[in-house]
C-alpha cells in the first residue's frame, strides 16, 4: 500500500493535521476496542503536537481517559532528565490532561537489555489476548534517515524481538531502548511528522527513491496505514 502524504505549509500546520488525525483514529479505536493505544516519539516536531494536544480546544475533543500511552524509544537517562522522551511528553502534554494510563520505558535501568525485556512484557500484558498492535505510532525522521532509535546499518533492524537495547555510535547519549520494526510495522496507523529543509534530501530518498538502506523506508505497516505529514520545507525536493 502506498503511503499517504499530507502536505502542510508550516510546522504548526503539521501539528494541527496530526492532532486532527489522532482525533479520528482515537474515536475509531475506542468505538471498536474501548481503548486507544498510541506510541509517542521525542523531538521538536512532536513537541509542537504535544503542546497542541494539551490546549483546551483540542483536549475537549479527545477522549483522553481511554488512552493508553507508550513510547517508541527512550534514551538511557532518568525520567527527569532534559533529554528524556518521557519528560518531553509528560511536561508538555500528559501532565496537563486526564490521560488514561502511561507506560514509560525504564531508561535509567542499570541493565538496558533487562529494561527492554521488561517493556516487552508490559506490552504483551496490556494488549492481551491480542498481539501487540498499536492504534497509532508517531514517528520522526533524522537527517540520516533513522527513525525511532533504529539507525542505518545496525543489527537491530533485523531483530525479531518487540523491544531492543541499542547503542548509537557518535551520539551524546549512545544507549537507547527502542521498539523494533516488528512492532512498528504491526501498527494500524504509523504517522511520520517531518519538518524542515534539512530533512528534504533524505525525505526524497525515502518517498521517491525508496532507499531501503534507510530505516525510515523500512516502515511499511503490514495491515495498517502509513501517513507522512510534512511541511513545505521538508517537501522541497520531492517535485524536482
Amino acid at each position: 500500500m502506498s503511503p499517504e502524504v499530507i502536505y502542510c505549509e508550516y510546522p504548526e500546520d503539521v501539528a494541527e493535521a496530526a492532532a486532527a488525525l489522532l482525533q479520528e483514529l482515537q474515536f475509531e479505536a475506542i468505538a471498536e476496542r474501548g481503548t486507544f493505544r498510541i506510541a509517542l516519539s521525542g523531538g521538536s516536531t512532536p513537541a509542537a503536537l504535544f503542546k497542541l494536544l494539551a490546549e483546551n480546544d483540542w483536549s475537549e475533543e479527545m477522549d483522553y481517559p481511554n488512552w493508553e500511552v507508550f513510547w517508541v524509544d527512550e534514551r538511557a537517562v532518568p525520567p527527569t532528565h532534559k533529554d528524556s522522551n518521557y519528560k518531553l511528553a509528560h511536561d508538555l502534554f500528559l501532565s496537563k490532561v486526564n490521560i488514561g494510563d502511561a507506560f514509560r520505558m525504564n531508561g535509567e535501568h542499570a541493565n538496558l537489555q533487562e529494561a527492554a525485556d521488561e517493556y516487552a512484557r508490559t506490552l504483551k500484558s496490556r494488549f492481551l489476548p491480542e498481539p501487540v498492535v498499536f492504534d497509532a505510532v508517531l514517528l520522526g525522521m533524522g537527517t540520516d534517515g533513522h527513525t525511532a532509535s533504529l539507525f542505518p546499518g545496525t543489527p537491530v533492524l533485523e531483530s525479531g524481538a518487540l523491544v531492543e537495547a541499542v547503542e548509537v555510535q557518535g551520539n551524546s547519549i549512545p544507549k537507547r531502548l527502542t521498539l523494533t520494526l516488528r512492532v512498528l510495522n504491526s501498527a494500524r496507523a504509523v504517522i511520520f511528522l517531518v519538518t524542515g529543509e534539512d530533512k528534504a534530501a533524505r525525505l526524497r530518498e525515502v518517498l521517491i527513491d525508496n532507499n531501503y538502506k534507510l530505516p525510515a523506508t523500512r516502515i511499511e505497516p503490514r495491515d495498517g496505514s502509513l501517513i507522512w505529514i510534512i511541511d513545505e520545507a521538508a517537501a522541497s525536493e520531492l517535485s524536482t
